[in-house]
């Protein structure tokens, strides 16, 4: 759901654009206290993650429309709240200033949305679920799917209490426009999207927990039982995160590569509402800085057309896009100083 400059009045995104700066300003303030040696990579594969799951566009089957991986939960869960909330929104950067995939001026909403509320909410959301399912892994994997699901629809509820207060009714094109008609197929359609988003997202925790249970943050306030357990995992017997960060790098990777040029084409939620509301022509025209979208233009204008190159279009620009979110985490860490683990202990605790 990346909102395109001109939906929202630049008002609402300013008052948006400053809660995100002062929620990345926490983010960086608690970092600085729990920051270790593998934060950093980890923050880095994770982002790269996320960025190649948001390129594969999902069918939702009951009508052509698309969704696509948020990510706010997962990163949250991977590696913190705090780091995952950084990670969500160095992917938005990235997305926004090389490929002009939303808006500039809405690129506070759109941390708000995936960010804020996907990882710091989420993960409050997830903790809480959590504890209460009893702190197994079978209740991390569902607190996940449900704090993934609440997020989705969190953050449509949302966009529709923003677009209200940007825009009254009797300023909108077409006289039989209705916010409560907007709220309806919002919600409606991300009920549906939020269902991939949990699935998604639990199958990812799932396979951590199967493999490498130490990845998983440990949310404070952890009971004895719930420790007790994770002590039982393999964890010791892999102290680093190198071998589980150049994973998940060569998956991401992987997706973008191999899975994104294959995408549904479909709209996606927001792109589909828009179409079917009179807030389309709100939309003003991308603000494009490097590429206008996720595709290379073609060495030969001849081969612009060719199904082939298209896919490959796209593949390439995968690359270069998980490529340069993980040259941006590894700038961005070299300006911060991790504290060394002692032996035995793991991020997020």
């Amino acid at each position: 759901m990346h909102i395109p400059d001109g939906i929202l009045s630049p008002a609402v995104c300013a008052v948006t654009g400053a809660v995100s700066v002062f929620s990345l300003g926490l983010c960086l303030k608690q970092l600085k206290t729990t920051l270790s040696d593998r934060t950093i990579p980890l923050t880095g594969m994770t982002a790269a993650l996320i960025f190649a799951g948001q390129m594969v566009n999902f069918p939702l089957m009951v009508a052509p429309v698309s969704g696509h991986l948020m990510g706010g939960v997962l990163a949250a869960v991977l590696v913190g709240p705090w780091a995952g909330c950084l990670a969500v929104t160095l992917v938005l950067l990235v997305q926004c200033a090389l490929f002009a995939d939303g808006g500039l001026l809405a690129l506070g909403a759109n941390v708000l949305h995936m960010a804020v509320i996907g990882s710091l909410g989420g993960y409050a959301v997830y903790a809480t679920i959590r504890r209460l399912l009893g702190g197994t892994q079978a209740a991390t994997v569902a607190a996940t799917a449900i704090a993934s699901w609440l997020t989705v629809m969190a953050a449509s509820a949302l966009f529709c209490l923003e677009f209200q207060l940007s825009w009254p009714a009797q300023q909108l094109p077409g006289s039989d426009f209705s916010f409560a008609s907007l709220f309806t197929m919002m919600v409606t359609v991300h009920s549906v999207i939020g269902l991939g988003e949990a699935i998604i997202s639990g199958a990812v925790v799932g396979f951590v927990l199967r493999h490498r249970p130490d990845l998983i943050a440990t949310p404070a306030g952890a009971t004895a039982s719930e420790t007790s357990e994770e002590a039982a995992s393999p964890r010791r017997l892999f102290p680093a995160a190198g071998r589980a960060v150049t994973a998940g790098i060569i998956a991401s990777l992987a997706v973008a590569a191999f899975l994104a040029p294959f995408a549904s084409g479909h709209p996606d939620g927001l792109e589909s509402v828009a179409e079917q509301t009179a807030i389309e022509s709100l939309a003003a025209e991308p603000q494009v800085l490097v590429l206008a979208d996720y595709e290379i233009p073609a060495p030969v204008a001849s081969w612009e057309a060719a199904p082939l190159w298209q896919r490959l279009s796209v593949s390439l620009a995968g690359l270069l896009g998980t490529g340069t979110v993980l040259l941006t985490a590894w700038l961005l860490g070299r300006g911060m100083k991790p504290r060394t683990e002692p032996a035995g202990l793991t991020h997020g605790r």
